[in-house]
């Protein structure tokens, strides 16, 4: 229906370039409908840090989605991994189970490497902090300001260079005044929530904020294996920030710890084969009574959630911990130096089962984790320019200790015991990044402004490959490989972009972006020597052209934020699941150049005081990786995985007032067409159109009690978080089932 070619380009350029034209008539209309008057509920200016200090929305030259913290707690939203219904071409998803590093993906542009030694190239930063490798990605959400989403490379401001975007989390901050809250939540699912927060001022300058969040809760899924868990986790989350504001000084000092603990989700092994013996299943009729796997096993229930997997043995334990601490001197009226320090430990331990009932195929990651990051700047305010300039440092290292169990069934059975092999890693990478920085905003009249970036980043990565094997044939091989080496690259990156004005609430921008990401060692489920020895990967370069605007019309009840994009990628690494005989090795190449571009908008209604409409766009008619052949791995230039050419969400608001209280109702939804788990566009590893709705109703008792309830998936949409090709291991199709439906009531008291 849709066609993927330039000519949407042209059209979609076309009308940006329109927009001046449009938001004048818009105003003429405005001064002709006398009969439209601002309502009381009329939008506030959005001020947002994309560009590294607070500024109106409509003056910053960066695609950016705003999601404040009472939008996050309306909506229920527990940790990173569910912004993506939220904001236009983003994609995020547990790809290997929670718990284990989240696939991002921003207009196309991610990683769907679930290795802990993969670095995304989407960063978030927690007040300032950088997330460091994939591990970090994954962070609950609570007591929080608002979280910024920023979409396109950010190769100039921003610590460790993304070529696909960064999410930037802002903690609610202490002040002078002593308040609280605490909300408390039921759910199905055997699901129980905690959140709490204190301010408390301890001097005139300084004041503290403690928060806490707990989640307990079940997973959806059906476990028809008996004695047999649904998996299911604990996660605790506490967070203190002390504050104190002298004259020409503010100090924030930061501490957080999590502890999450429980047992992972249990796949879905759906069996292709039919059982009649007549060929392989339709799509449509995997996981049911006509399929099974190679060695004959179904999942044993009717209903989409079911599965059939002994995960008693399997378990998540994570615990870890961070402190930062951040200087601002004002050293004159115009100058602001800035120092931001932070140290992150993290220890986890996650063991996994791909192959349902049997004992096929299961292993283990185990992560020994720490960050170092250091970033100091100076900011300075002269004329019509703001220009800052900045040092960055981090250095990450990561000890893993994994395990690969292959074909363990096997090992008793004469004449197939040489199949089964267990592999043994023990792999360290110390990943070390400096960077310097320098942007230049200069206003060049009312109308224009120029902002003008470029930073140099020199990337290192040194990497120790160990693994022992252990089989029936040779018992247990010590240094079955030992690799030693190191990645470096250096490289420029920048930014070049255009503010125009047309009034004061609205304005376009022009910009181009280049994005840098490193190369380094893929440190993942290696079976032979030669792929260990093969896994080190190039730097990947985009360079991303793109046209804005940032819109407020009709008497200021209606915003709309538009953006258009071109990306040309160059050397971009793709993490491929590639077949070899019955195993699957899963290797991180550099493929060949690739385009990607697409469109954006978001739509913010207020038609009258009580009612809130909100409809988002993202569109990505091209989004296909470069081809690569290299020694008999081949690459075709098909679709990048995770990249829906369609995803639309939106919400209905509506408020009122029922016996002098406020009741807040709100219906959500979050559509996305079809796409790929990976990059081989398989039909059995593609996840069809779906649409998931939530909604919410609050109810004000009293000014310090609030009532809701909330639904979460309100259709029973069945889709998937995951898709797996175990076809040639196993017959079937590795399957992580996504949450279904779920219903829920939290009572709030506000102090």
């Amino acid at each position: 229906m849709f066609r993927s070619n330039p000519l949407s380009i042209a059209i979609n350029a076309a009308c940006l370039t329109l927009l001046p034209f449009f938001v004048c008539a818009e105003n003429k209309l405005d001064s002709q409908a006398s009969h439209l008057q601002t309502n009381e509920r009329s939008m506030e200016v959005i001020e947002v840090y994309a560009q590294k200090r607070k500024q109106k929305i409509n003056d910053i030259t960066v695609a950016v989605s705003v999601l404040d913290g009472e939008d996050i707690a309306r909506q229920q939203l527990k940790d990173t991994t569910q912004l993506s219904a939220f904001v236009p071409n983003l994609k995020i998803t547990n790809n290997a189970g929670e718990g284990t590093p989240p696939a991002f993906n921003i207009r196309g542009v991610g990683m769907i490497d679930y290795n802990t030694s993969t670095i995304s190239p989407i960063a978030i930063y927690s007040d300032g902090i950088v997330s460091g490798s994939a591990n970090n990605l994954s962070v609950n959400l609570f007591d929080l300001e608002h979280v910024e989403v920023l979409r396109g490379p950010q190769g100039s401001l921003f610590g460790r260079n993304t070529t696909g975007g960064a999410i930037l989390l802002r903690s609610k901050q202490p002040d002078r005044e002593f308040a609280g809250y605490i909300n408390a939540s039921v759910a199905q699912h055997d699901t129980l929530s905690l959140e709490a927060a204190v301010n408390v001022p301890i001097s005139d300058s300084t004041a503290m904020r403690f928060a806490i969040s707990h989640q307990d809760y079940n997973f959806s899924t059906n476990n028809q294996m008996p004695d047999q868990p649904d998996g299911g986790l604990k996660q605790t989350n506490v967070r203190l920030i002390i504050k104190s504001e002298f004259d020409d000084l503010i100090i924030t000092s930061k501490f957080h710890a999590e502890d999450w603990s429980g047992k992972p989700k249990p796949i879905a092994s759906l069996g292709i084969r039919r059982v009649d013996g007549s060929g392989n299943c339709q799509t449509s009729q995997l996981g049911s009574s006509l399929c099974a796997d190679n060695f004959g096993n179904q999942i044993d229930g009717n209903d989409f959630w079911d599965v059939n997997a002994d995960t008693a043995d399997r378990k998540h334990d994570t615990d870890s911990w961070g402190t930062s601490v951040k200087f601002e001197w004002q050293l004159s009226d115009d100058i602001l130096l800035t120092s931001i320090s932070g140290y992150r430990s993290l220890v986890r331990f996650h063991s996994w089962d791909s192959d349902g009932p049997g004992n096929f195929i299961e292993g283990a990651m185990a992560t020994d984790n720490t960050l170092f990051s250091q970033e100091l700047s100076l900011a300075i305010d002269f004329g019509d320019n703001h220009w800052v300039s900045g040092l960055f440092y981090v250095d990450e290292e990561i000890q893993q200790n994994n395990n690969f169990d292959l074909f363990r069934d096997f090992r008793p059975v004469p004449g197939f015991e040489t199949v089964a092999a267990q592999y043994f890693y023990d792999n360290q990478l110390e990943n070390s990044s400096s960077a310097i920085y320098s942007q230049i905003e200069h206003r060049l009249n009312d109308v224009f402004t120029v902002t003008a970036g470029m930073r140099y980043t020199d990337e290192t990565t040194k990497y120790h490959a160990n693994a022992d094997k252990d089989t029936v044939a040779f018992g247990f091989e010590r240094d079955k490989w030992n690799e030693k080496g190191r990645v470096q690259d250096d490289e420029f990156s920048g930014k070049l972009a255009l503010n125009q004005k047309l009034n004061e609430h609205s304005s376009l921008y022009y910009s181009y972006a280049r994005g840098y990401k490193s190369g380094g060692y893929n440190a993942g489920y290696s079976t032979s020597q030669a792929q260990a020895m093969a896994s080190e990967y190039a730097p990947e370069k985009l360079d991303a052209y793109e046209l804005g605007a940032y819109l407020q019309f009709w008497q200021r009840n209606a915003r709309l934020h538009l953006a258009a994009f071109y990306y040309d990628y160059k050397d971009q690494q793709v993490f491929v699941n590639q077949t070899q005989g019955i195993a699957v090795d899963h290797v991180l190449k550099n493929a060949g150049d690739s385009t990607i571009y697409g469109v954006e908008s978001e739509l913010l209604l207020i038609p009258s005081h009580d009612w809130e409409l909100r409809l988002n766009i993202g569109y990505l008619p091209k989004a296909n990786m470069g081809e690569f052949n290299q020694n008999g791995l081949v690459v075709e230039d098909n679709r990048l995985p995770f990249a829906s050419k369609w995803n639309v969400s939106g919400a209905i608001i509506h408020e009122m007032t029922i016996m002098d209280r406020d009741l807040i109702a709100q219906l959500s939804f979050d559509f996305q067409s079809n796409f790929y788990f990976d990059q081989e566009e398989n039909p059995y590893i593609e996840q069809t159109n779906f649409v998931v709705i939530n909604g919410h109703i609050s109810y004000e008792l009293n000014q310090a009690l609030t009532l809701t309830l909330w639904a979460k998936n309100l259709t029973n949409t069945e889709y998937s978080e995951l898709r797996f090709n175990s076809i040639a291991a196993l017959g079937a199709v590795t399957e992580l089932k996504a949450e279904a439906r779920q219903l829920g009531i939290e009572a709030s008291y506000k102090f």
